[in-house]
């Protein structure tokens, strides 16, 4: 069930409900906090515009403003997504985008684990080209997962990228 996923998996809703407990909703604030949350404008207005309809018809606390951010964003999820599958005789590449301090690291060491438990080979190839720091992270989970750690620079990674096409 997406939305049961969704729950277990976000606590960046805890930090909202921790900051805006006992206040007005300001909504210029929750806004920015929502796009900070690498929730994209269109998500963020999406939820916004739900909330001020709602807003009409009741008293709005913040255990409201996450049940609806939960709703909206479970909205958008696929109901019944897809298994990852290897592909018949070629590499499968997941690539991971995001803003720093998001979890891309510690999701890609939980990615990594459980395709070992489907029995698949793993490779963990970071490219961040502005902190060097997340590429010896991503190697200590490379490290403790017992995978493969193949990538330590950006041009290193375009060239792995490159090799999957052939």
């Amino acid at each position: 069930m997406p939305l049961q996923r969704f729950n277990d998996k976000v606590n960046f809703l805890q930090s909202l409900a921790q900051h805006f407990a006992g206040k007005p909703i300001d909504w210029d604030e929750l806004e920015e906090s929502l796009i900070r949350a690498d929730l994209g404008v269109p998500m963020t207005l999406r939820i916004i515009k739900t909330l001020q309809d709602r807003e009409a018809w009741s008293v709005m606390g913040i255990n409201d403003v996450v049940k609806v951010v939960r709703e909206e964003i479970a909205r958008i999820l696929p109901a019944n997504r897809a298994p990852i599958r290897p592909l018949p005789a070629k590499p499968k590449v997941i690539l991971l985008l995001g803003v720093n301090g998001t979890g891309k690291t510690t999701s890609t060491a939980k990615l990594a684990r459980y395709l070992q438990q489907q029995r698949l080979t793993v490779l963990l190839a970071a490219a961040d080209t502005f902190r060097a720091a997340a590429i010896e992270q991503l190697g200590i989970w490379a490290e403790r997962l017992g995978v493969e750690n193949g990538a330590s620079n950006f041009s290193y990674a375009i060239r792995l990228a490159e090799c999957t096409q052939k």
